[in-house]
């Protein structure tokens, strides 16, 4: 389901649950449908799964464009997702990882996560204060500290360079002549949305990431995912998506302050093409600016 079609289920599973009613049954009309992936509660789930850790591994080192030496190849899990434990966001955190090097090369400390929000300004004084409180987390009081290298991935889904050809970015501590200054803190931000806006722009893109991104969108919509069904790492991915792997229990508990906008915005969203459509608008574009689905666009 894409993230609206996710919140308006959501929320009808907790309407349901509140008035006493059967939210197994429920559930189970959907179980043949995926989980929005990018939901805070889905991507904890998957990817903070001791036995998914393959699939983890693999999209981080398609994240930061890591290749041979340089992969992380044996991570571990300093959060892991535990079966049977609720979503709450207050007290799940984001997914973080360690991985060792030989030598003496310092530790790897990965964070991965997703913002929906689109107030730019915010987002960056946020993401600051993240980066600063897990390098702190680092430092062991009364010792000279010891910083690892840290990774923060995170999934946008606005732009944070909207002049900038890119969907992917790496931001680092550099000076004026752009020389890196403090190479052992990197965030890697990704463009989710800019990635599909300019789809034609990115079509002979087939790096590892661009791969998981259309993956994951392909999943999200319920499309067509038999280009994808060959890779062991995503034939996996296409099992764990499935709603009937997500619990009732936990599933009430994933993204409830996200339902009033998402489902407003979908509702919008079906508005529009629905005067689109009546107007003659040709199916593909309203497709392109709405971001429904073809066959969601033709029932309306």
């Amino acid at each position: 389901m894409i993230r609206e079609e996710f919140a308006k289920f959501l929320k009808e599973l907790r309407k349901i649950n509140d008035n006493g009613g059967d939210v197994d049954a429920f559930i189970k009309n959907y179980e043949h449908r995926n989980v929005y992936f990018y939901s805070d509660g889905c991507i904890k789930k998957i990817l903070a799964s001791e036995q998914n850790l393959v699939l983890t591994t693999d999209l981080v080192n398609a994240a930061l464009g890591l290749i041979g030496s340089d992969r992380i190849e044996n991570p571990k899990l300093v959060n892991p997702f535990i079966p049977g434990e609720l979503c709450y966001r207050s007290v799940e955190p984001d997914i973080l990882l360690t991985n060792d090097r030989d030598g003496d090369v310092p530790r790897d400390r990965i964070s991965i996560e997703v913002q929906h929000e689109d107030n730019n300004s915010l987002f960056k004084d946020r993401l600051v204060l993240y980066v600063a409180r897990l390098t702190s987390n680092m430092a062991r009081k009364g010792n000279d500290p010891e910083l690892e290298n840290l990774n923060v991935v995170s999934f946008q889904f606005f732009d944070a360079f909207p002049k900038s050809t890119n969907y992917r970015h790496t931001v680092q501590l550099r000076n004026q002549e752009m020389q890196v200054y403090f190479d052992k803190q990197t965030v890697t931000l990704i463009e989710v949305e800019k990635f599909f806006k300019d789809a034609q722009r990115f079509v002979g893109d087939s790096s590892r990431l661009a791969q998981w991104l259309r993956a994951i969108d392909a999943l999200n919509r319920d499309a067509d995912f038999s280009e994808f069904a060959n890779d062991p790492v995503f034939k996996l991915l296409q099992n764990e998506v499935k709603l009937c792997n997500f619990s009732s229990r936990y599933l009430m508990t994933v993204d409830m302050s996200d339902f009033d906008r998402a489902v407003a915005e979908y509702t919008t969203k079906l508005e529009i093409a629905k005067k689109m459509r009546d107007m003659g608008a040709d199916i593909s574009f309203i497709v392109k600016v709405t971001g429904l689905s073809e066959k969601k666009i033709r029932n309306l």
